[in-house]
């Protein structure tokens, strides 16, 4: 059965991210004798996970962060996360100068959408000015 969509993630340029591509799903089994013979058991990655965060972003940012979770059910609705998100800073190319490199921060090119990980973390940093992390995890889903 399939999960609900929810609304794409808001477009956001965050000030960090960190990505962890997942793995394809796998059995290693090792005889008495120390051989080792690993069964691949799909052809399609999963558990890619996308970390963002947003440094001494506005209440306002902050609350679009919110109310997309809420929209999302929390941890229950999976969705789609625009260029914005996935690309970062202007300057930051992964040390190449394509736009395809936001790519490898996708989750859609390898079957995979995106769903919270956990809620999102709010900091207050002075008034009107908060820092948000957020942690999303790429699941496969029919």
């Amino acid at each position: 059965m399939s999960s609900p969509q929810g609304p794409d993630f808001p477009s956001l340029v965050p000030t960090s991210r960190s990505m962890v591509p997942g793995d394809f799903p796998s059995k290693t089994f090792s005889s008495q004798s120390g051989i080792q013979s690993t069964v691949q058991y799909g052809s399609r990655r999963s558990g890619q996970t996308l970390e963002l965060v947003y440094d001494n972003c506005s209440e306002a940012n902050a609350a679009a962060i919110y109310d997309h979770y809420l929209a999302c059910k929390g941890t229950i609705y999976f969705f789609g996360v625009l260029e914005g998100a996935k690309s970062g800073n202007s300057t930051f190319h992964l040390g190449n100068t394509s736009a395809s490199a936001s790519n490898r921060y996708s989750a859609a090119p390898f079957g995979m959408r995106y769903k919270y990980a956990e809620p999102p973390q709010f900091t207050s940093v002075k008034p009107g000015r908060m820092s948000v992390t957020i942690k999303f995890v790429g699941v496969l889903d029919s």
